[in-house]
């Protein structure tokens, strides 16, 4: 019945869409501030997936996009995060913006990519690489910057209906509408269902009790709604945004520990809530000089039930936590006839309330509430950054900032005090020919550790450094693009990353066990190259290569250990072909190959993660038109053979699965 009622709710969206849209078609400027793509600015390396490449993917969520993108690997951690790396880098140093505002709980410092549904954005802007002054601290490896939809003449209404095993529904709407007032309207709604997730070997999560490919404890619901509201004026032009989730999902056990020596996470989320409302402006107080400003607030409400084992009704621990972060960016820039200069300024503050309950029996009535803690962490970062033209064909930028952060706040632990760090940039772009595109960017960043990882004991899982110091990484890269014919194209890419103070894991023991401590390495250095190339053989026939190598290492400390370089495939591989036999059918298939990888056991030791190769199909069909809309029938097998896929120790990713959708739109 519930499922029903979400499924009507999606239905109400697309009516009001359609009758209100109807009566207007006027497209209204979207006002999406991030980094401003200014004429004269070198701006990071990057990919674009646009709405098509998001529907040819298929996905119930974000997490889904970024399983074939060379340079990026994915995985699902022990707390059930989907979380991405870029070139080698830690989750934590990549950041994720959702229309300007930061998506991450600042608490943890990550983003959960499968918490948000993919049905609601239209655009995913990946950087590999430096990330411009005004994505603010922390970014140091790179950015996913997600768009929702913008108002459209053709495109005013999206309805979605995906089906596959294991009871995944998913069903999404979004309606855009932009009328004759300067006034401009999106609303979207989206549900998703799932009772389990299926594995390809049960070898791979031996201690997990389910005698079937369906792994324990998987399940997964979630309602999202979201609303914007624009406004495009001759001077001034506004867009402000509302997004609200719920969501409730077990955990699935990192399932090759056993839990009689060792601990896993035997955890459910019943409950977990985010509100995040943002403003975004640009206002032209000059031809020649504009101002960017994005407002924000975030509010997330979560609740941890931690068990003691696979049966997950025995209650050991029960964590409540409350979020509540605001932000401002401004990024105020001046034209001249050659050179541009920009002022940039981001501040965040964010507090997190918690409260640990526990007990001895497991019985919910004997649970034990310890006071509350209060946690706080604050974030300012300041730079200049300037744009020169040499040359119609050369171009360079240059910038300076400066990161603070300190955690006034820190429950019961000792206060953190405050940290500064330095950062800089410069790129130079080149055109040698229409056909030749040349980039060189070298800088360095900085991240400071999330309140988490200074404070946070994850359920006793975890044994506090308060000696945790930032991270700081230079990087470098070299990209050529060559498109010798309309059809065809070439990318090449190389660079490296030399950190210092990188965090890392380690395995300590004590009176309470074998607990986790993270502690500043001696650093690391990393380097990788990618090629892509797209080449279109007939109208109807393209073939996608690309391959991504990376390796690194850590430095040694002074007692000569050297940490292990863990869950970093050394190489990723990928073909696709796609072809259009007629108007109405497109069909593509996949082959992505992934190396090998090491992990850390649970002793300290080196555990091998294998090679896999995934093979995906995929073909659309259009069906006509329905209530005025073009109607898309969409059929997916993903990992045909049911390779099993393994980025972390006893947590290996979907098996095969099978979805059918459709699309009005």
């Amino acid at each position: 019945m519930l499922a029903t009622l979400r499924i009507l709710s999606v239905g109400v969206v697309v009516l009001i869409a359609q009758s209100l849209h109807a009566q207007s078609s006027n497209t209204i400027e979207e006002v999406i501030v991030t980094a401003h793509h200014a004429p004269h600015r070198v701006v990071q390396g990057g990919l674009v997936l646009d709405s098509e490449a998001i529907r040819e993917q298929m996905p119930p969520t974000v997490a889904g996009l970024f399983a074939n993108v060379p340079g990026l690997t994915m995985r699902t951690n022990s707390r059930g995060d989907t979380v991405v790396r870029i070139r080698g880098s830690e989750e934590r140093q990549t950041l994720v913006f959702l229309d300007g505002a930061p998506l991450a709980t600042p608490w943890d410092g990550r983003a959960d990519l499968s918490l948000l549904p993919a049905g609601l954005i239209s655009q995913v802007s990946v950087i590999r690489d430096l990330a411009p002054i005004e994505y603010g601290a922390n970014a140091i490896a790179g950015v996913i910057d997600l768009q929702t939809f913008s108002p459209s003449e053709d495109d005013g209404v999206r309805l979605e209906l995906l089906l596959g095993q294991l009871g995944l529904t998913s069903a999404n709407a979004m309606a855009r509408m932009s009328g004759d007032n300067a006034l401009s309207f999106v609303a979207g709604v989206s549900s998703i269902e799932r009772d389990a997730i299926r594995i390809a070997k049960r070898s791979s999560v031996v201690f997990d009790p389910s005698i079937t490919k369906r792994r324990t404890n998987t399940d997964y619901s979630s309602d999202t709604l979201y609303t914007a509201v624009g406004y495009s004026g001759d001077a001034l032009s506004m867009r402000a945004s509302l997004l609200s989730a719920d969501v409730e999902r077990g955990v699935a056990a990192q399932g090759d520990l056993d839990p009689a020596i060792a601990n896993p996470r035997f955890w459910r989320i019943p409950d977990w809530h985010l509100t995040q409302a943002a403003l975004n402006s640009v206002w032209n107080i000059q031809p020649d000089l504009d101002l960017r400003t994005v407002v924000w607030h975030q509010s997330v409400e979560q609740q941890i039930n931690a068990y003691r084992d696979y049966s997950y009704t025995a209650l050991r621990e029960v964590e409540r936590g409350s979020d509540r972060t605001i932000g401002i960016r401004m990024a105020l820039s001046r034209d001249f006839e050659r050179t541009t200069f920009r002022l940039v300024s981001t501040a965040q503050q964010s507090t997190h309330w918690q409260n640990i309950s526990t007990n001895s029996t497991g019985e919910v009535d004997d649970l034990k509430t310890d006071p509350p803690l209060k946690f706080r962490q604050q974030l300012l970062t300041t730079g200049i950054e300037s744009d020169f033209l040499f040359a119609d064909n050369l171009k360079s930028t240059l910038s300076l900032v400066m990161d603070h952060a300190s955690n006034p706040l820190a429950g019961d632990k000792p206060d953190q005090g405050s940290q500064s760090a330095p950062g800089w940039s410069a790129g130079t772009h080149w055109e040698p020919s229409e056909k030749w595109k040349v980039k060189a960017i070298v800088g360095q960043r900085s991240r400071f550790p999330s309140p988490r990882e200074l404070f946070g004991e994850a359920l006793g899982r975890f044994l506090l450094n308060p000696d945790i110091q930032p991270e700081r990484s230079l990087l470098t890269s070299l990209t050529v693009d060559f498109e010798p014919i309309e059809t065809t194209s070439f990318a090449f890419s190389v660079w490296t990353n030399s950190s210092a103070d990188a965090l890392s894991q380690r395995v300590v023991g004590t009176n309470r066990g074998r607990l986790r401590q993270r502690y500043n390495s001696p650093g690391s250095f990393a380097y990788g190259a990618e090629a892509s190339a797209s080449v279109a053989v007939t109208g109807n026939l393209r073939f996608d290569l690309s391959a991504a190598f990376q390796t690194g290492h850590f430095r040694r400390d002074d007692e000569g250990t050297r940490p292990a370089w863990i869950q970093r495939p050394t190489m990723q591989r990928s073909l696709a072909v796609d072809w259009q036999p007629s108007e109405r059918l497109d069909l593509r298939s996949e082959l992505v190959y992934t190396n090998d990888a090491n992990d850390l056991g649970n002793d300290g030791g080196i555990v091998r993660l294998p090679s896999s190769t995934a093979i995906n199909l995929r073909g659309f069909f259009i069906l006509g038109r329905v209530f005025d809309q073009e109607t898309t029938l969409g059929v997916a097998i993903e990992n045909v053979t049911d390779e099993l896929i393994l980025p972390q120790s006893g947590l290996p990713i979907v098996g095969r699965s099978f979805q059918v959708g459709i699309r009005l739109n």
